[in-house]
């Protein structure tokens, strides 16, 4: 709600705001919230379902739902679905240059569940008793979600190697690697920018089992530093995409989804999976609060994107943050 009240407060009225109904519902999102803002600012309000058991194609959807004469398109990921956000990018980068400007909106939280005492219970229930149900924002997985806007356009009998973002729902990752069958897995670990917040890497490492196996890769990345991902993605792919077919799980922090997002619209045998959760806990468990709103402009990243062949040129791209 953070973007839509600062908007309202701006007194701009040429406004139409398109939102997501998640099916399955998810019972906490704030539809009346939001109804009730846009007709109190007079703006036109456009409700899209969508299908989280069957996701492909919401992107056409929601550009058959673009005003013809608009200008400029915000996309608010702070409570978005991450396959959401990479299907977005993917088919918003795609648009030639005369589409409308294109910018990317988050707002940081100011308390980030679970607390550390909270993390720490639970991961000694675990230990004691390994049939123990962790549930933290989400738990279980539904299904491996493969959609075919972002399926590889170069399947091979290479073997499969799998970039995946652990998460403190254990069951995606697990999930991806059982069905994906890695030969090999790298791991990209988020650090949060708050110090006090860094001992959630350690605890999600922990809770998904991770060693520093030798079949394994293990790097760290800051959750908010979108650049600093976009450019392991692509020395990941400069490193293994010769030997390798590389599959990608975006269950990591939003601003490292959009940089997977990103990468994968300029490299397109990259196949894009992700381990739908089954359910979420209730909304006292998620992030509270809103802290700082921060904006990421994709025009640039849509222009380089048209004037070169998809390719994974980390100079070009480099040069373009």
């Amino acid at each position: 709600m953070s973007v839509l009240n600062i908007a309202s407060n701006s007194n701009v009225s040429d406004i139409t705001v398109l939102d997501f109904e998640y099916a399955p519902a998810v019972e906490f999102n704030l539809f009346p919230e939001i109804r009730e803002l846009c007709n109190k600012a007079g703006w036109n309000h456009i409700r899209i379902e969508y299908d989280r058991c069957n996701p492909s194609g919401i992107a056409s959807r929601v550009l058959e739902n673009l005003p013809p004469d608009a200008k400029r398109l915000f996309v608010d990921i702070s409570g978005m679905s991450r396959l959401l956000i990479v299907q977005l990018i993917v088919g918003l980068l795609e648009l030639d240059t005369t589409a409308p400007s294109i910018s990317i909106l988050y707002t940081e939280a100011i308390s980030y569940p679970p607390t550390e005492s909270e993390a720490h219970t639970k991961l000694e229930s675990h230990a004691n008793d390994s049939a123990a149900i962790l549930s933290f924002i989400s738990a279980g997985v539904y299904d491996l979600a493969i959609v075919p806007e972002l399926s590889s356009v170069n399947i091979n009998r290479a073997p499969v190697r799998l970039i995946a973002f652990p998460s403190f729902n254990p069951t995606q990752l697990l999930s991806a690697k059982s069905i994906v069958q890695p030969a090999k897995t790298t791991f990209i670990h988020g650090i949060p920018p708050n110090p006090e917040l860094q001992w959630r890497t350690n605890a999600i490492r922990t809770l998904n089992q991770i060693t520093d196996e030798i079949e394994s890769q293990n790097i760290k990345i800051c959750t908010l530093d979108y650049s600093a991902c976009l450019k392991k993605l692509l020395l990941l792919y400069d490193e293994w995409a010769e030997f390798y077919n590389l599959v990608v799980s975006p269950t990591g922090s939003k601003m490292q989804t959009v940089a997977v997002g990103i990468f994968r619209s300029f490299v397109s045998d990259v196949q894009i999976v992700y381990p739908t959760p089954l359910r979420f806990t209730s909304p006292t468990a998620h992030t509270h609060g809103a802290k700082q709103v921060y904006v990421l402009d994709l025009d640039e990243f849509r222009k380089l994107r048209n004037s070169y062949e998809c390719s994974a040129d980390v100079d070009h791209i480099e040069n373009c943050k």
